[in-house]
Order: structure tokens, then C-alpha cells, then sequence
């Protein structure tokens, strides 16, 4: 099995384990929390990181990409959750993490270009991962234009960033209803290995 393929079954496995999230993050599994505004999307970036740290790495939210000469003038480049290896403190793995909802293909394709651009900046990054996160019953109707960006170069203010060969991992967030309340709770992660690049079951 290669190392690509081990990280992301790593990562998958980190970010997915309920006992964690049970014991450090109860709301996202017994009351629920408000959909309003950005606290799902904190909630999240928060719990993210906290996978990170416990399965070895040094992680950090919103944590903006160094630019460098090549993409200057490219605009501010902040992944939402960054882990870092704690040897080298070089980057490893940059997660993205976006509401879905009819219509919003384009925002998660601008984040699909925020990773695309974070594997350019960040050498030793071995897994970019887009998180996407849902109400029970929905979906994209077709991920293809949303992560076409990650398998081709594109332009960004006018700058070309070149075709990201860095893996792309792509997981749905199913959130449901709590109940009576209009809260809701974590529901599961789901692989989209099907719009996956580098990945064994992904396009290359």
C-alpha cells in the first residue's frame, strides 16, 4: 500500500472516530448545535485540529499559507485546518471545510482551488482534504466541476497556479435534524472516493 493511501486511511480514521468527538465535543452528538451564522463551521474547524493533535501532529485553525515570490499578488491563502509534523514542523496535511447547499458548487470549488494552491505553497504537503458538510437528504448534483480544478492548472488574479499532484481527499459531513429544536447534530463522515484525486478509487 503506498504512503498516500495510508495517510488518508489515517486521517479518515482520526477524523471519524465518534469516541472522540463523544468525549470532547458532546454538543456535536447529544443536544446539537444552532445553524447559524459560523458556529457549525467553528465547531468543526475546532474538532478538526483536535483530531490532528491527537493523532501526533501539531494542528492549527485558519492558518494562513506563506506566499511565496511565484504567487505574489495571489491574495491571502488561509486553510482552515493545518497539521503539522512536530519533527520538522513542516505542513502535512490542509483541510478545508465548507457548507453545502442547492447551488453552492462554486463556493466548494473555490475551496478545491484554496487547496489546489496551499499543495503548490506547501511543499511537504502529502493530503489535501475537502470537508463538506450537509443536511441530511442533500448532495451536490455532481462534484466533477468542483474538484476539476485540483487535476489542472487555473488562474488566480491573474496568476497561473500550476495542476496540484499532491493527494485530494474528499469526505461528506452528514449533519440531521436533533429533534424537536432546529439544532442539529453530527450524523457520519462519508469518503467521496469517486471525486478523490491520487487516491486508490479517484481520478489521477
Amino acid at each position: 500500500m503506498n504512503r498516500s493511501v495510508n495517510i488518508s486511511e489515517t486521517v479518515f480514521s482520526a477524523v471519524s472516530n465518534k469516541s472522540h468527538m463523544a468525549e470532547n465535543f458532546p454538543m456535536l452528538l447529544q443536544t446539537g448545535i444552532p445553524d447559524r451564522g459560523l458556529t457549525i463551521h467553528s465547531h468543526f474547524l475546532t474538532y478538526l485540529s483536535s483530531c490532528g493533535q491527537k493523532a501526533g501532529y501539531s494542528a492549527i485553525s485558519e492558518y494562513p499559507m506563506s506566499i511565496n515570490e511565484l504567487f505574489n499578488g495571489i491574495g491571502e491563502i488561509r486553510a482552515d485546518s493545518v497539521w503539522f509534523d512536530k519533527t520538522d514542523l513542516s505542513p502535512r496535511i490542509a483541510f478545508e471545510f465548507e457548507r453545502f447547499e442547492k447551488g453552492d458548487e462554486k463556493k466548494l470549488k473555490q475551496k478545491v482551488e484554496n487547496l489546489a494552491i496551499t499543495a503548490a505553497l506547501g511543499e511537504s504537503l502529502e493530503l489535501a482534504v475537502l470537508v463538506y458538510w450537509v443536511r441530511s437528504g442533500s448532495m451536490p448534483r455532481s462534484m466533477d466541476g468542483v474538484v476539476a480544478p485540483y487535476g489542472s492548472s487555473f488562474r488566480r488574479n491573474g496568476i497561473v497556479i500550476p495542476k496540484a499532484v499532491t493527494p485530494l481527499m474528499v469526505i461528506k459531513c452528514v449533519m440531521k435534524s436533533s429533534g424537536d429544536t432546529q439544532d442539529l447534530v453530527f450524523g457520519e463522515f462519508l469518503r467521496d472516493m469517486r471525486n478523490e484525486r491520487y487516491l486508490s478509487g479517484g481520478k489521477h
